[in-house]
């Protein structure tokens, strides 16, 4: 594997940073989960779409710029290097999006994907329920097909971008005699229909984007169903492999904390226990930024191995160290340090080990990673039952 880039790749790099130096932000954004602050983050987006920076690996007949794999990895580098707002659709533009390119008609392509680039839908994804999160073979929002309208009642919690999304994407079991992972189908639920209702929830780093979503008689067109009705696990786990993803610039955003982490710990004396652990925490984010690259080198060269869930659960679990390492040198100072927002939302470090907890749940724990990594990569016998 050759780490070097080349020329063009470097132009590519140069392109983008001059692009970010002339139009970032001026200045931190309000929470999109505050009017003015969603009008902020609106502007940022409509640049970005102008500029075709929306979704640039999104291939061109989607509105993308047929990014390659490498090209990716640049851009997701940079946007996270210069500390750029996160993308207020990100849900659609990671797993929602490019789901639907995999699994959906032309029809549905047309119909969905442009109001996805230009965030006049917001999507946000329906597939934890109460009984149902790393298990979601257990889903019991049901969908029951009356001609060509789906009837959808049920409940969706821990919706990530709930409270601002228009737009869902949904397993819902269709076969109320199946189990497992039969019997289940993915759809695209309108949040604006007639029996849906939002209800936000409260989150430790003071923003409120989760959300959740009951469903009462909400009626759904057939023609929103990707992929067939009753296959929808097969589309679903398009969308979980999406969401693990390659690092998506996280590799970046750790050398960042690792930074700041080596400035608190010189200015708290530096005493040999924190540095030990420094380098200890420096060695395995060097080990993150090369796993990174490796996997990026296996989707250019098109080989089939998934490193999703290795790079998923590697990555969450060093960035909370960090974190949790720099609340250990911050001691008391760390809880007068908290900065927030006009809405009394959390930003900086603070906000970052909160939320990079959560991040070993999401997309499936990293509990259920292992198992994956263990069945799937290393050929393990699965535990017997009973």
């Amino acid at each position: 594997m050759d780490l070097t880039f080349t020329p063009e790749q470097q132009a590519f790099r140069r392109e983008l940073q001059d692009w970010f130096t002339e139009n970032r932000p001026q200045g931190r954004l309000d929470s999109p989960y505050s009017e003015p602050g969603f009008s902020q983050h609106m502007e940022w987006e409509t640049k970005l779409h102008a500029a075709g920076w929306a979704a640039p690996s999104w291939p061109s007949e989607a509105g993308g710029r047929d990014l390659d794999p490498w090209a990716e990895f640049i851009y997701d580098e940079e946007y996270a290097r210069f500390r750029l707002p996160e993308r207020l659709n990100k849900m659609g533009l990671v797993h929602g999006g490019p789901t639907v390119m995999a699994h959906g008609t032309e029809q549905q392509k047309r119909a969905f994907l442009p109001g996805i680039l230009d965030c006049s839908d917001i999507w946000c994804q329906g597939f934890s329920e109460p009984g149902a999160g790393s298990d979601l073979a257990a889903v019991r929002t049901t969908g029951r097909i009356e001609g060509d309208t789906m009837v959808v009642d049920g409940q969706k919690i821990w919706t990530s971008q709930g409270v601002i999304a228009t737009t869902m994407f949904a397993l819902v079991r269709t076969d109320p005699q199946s189990r497992g992972h039969r019997g289940i189908t993915f759809v695209i639920i309108d949040l604006r229909s007639p029996g849906v209702e939002v209800r936000p929830l409260g989150q430790l780093h003071g923003n409120p984007g989760f959300a959740e979503v009951f469903f009462t008689g909400v009626e759904v067109p057939v023609a929103n169903v990707i992929g067939e009705v009753g296959d929808g696990w097969r589309v679903a786990s398009t969308s979980l492999a999406l969401e693990r993803g390659t690092s998506r610039g996280s590799q970046t955003r750790m050398e960042q904390a690792l930074v700041d982490l080596a400035r608190d710990t010189a200015d708290a004396g530096s005493d040999p226990r924190s540095v030990r652990r420094l380098g200890e925490l420096a060695a395995w984010v060097s080990a993150y930024e090369q796993a990174a690259y490796a996997s990026t080198h296996e989707i250019a060269t098109g080989r089939s191995k998934d490193y999703s869930s290795f790079i998923k659960m590697l990555g969450t679990e060093i960035l909370t160290a960090v974190h949790e390492e720099n609340l250990e040198v911050l001691q008391a100072g760390a809880e007068v340090m908290a900065d927030h927002g006009p809405n009394n939302e959390m930003f900086g470090m603070r906000r970052n080990y909160w939320h990079g907890r959560g991040a070993e749940i999401y997309a499936g724990s990293n509990e259920i990673q292992r198992n994956l990594i263990a069945e799937r990569q290393l050929g393990l016998p699965k535990e017997p039952r009973g």
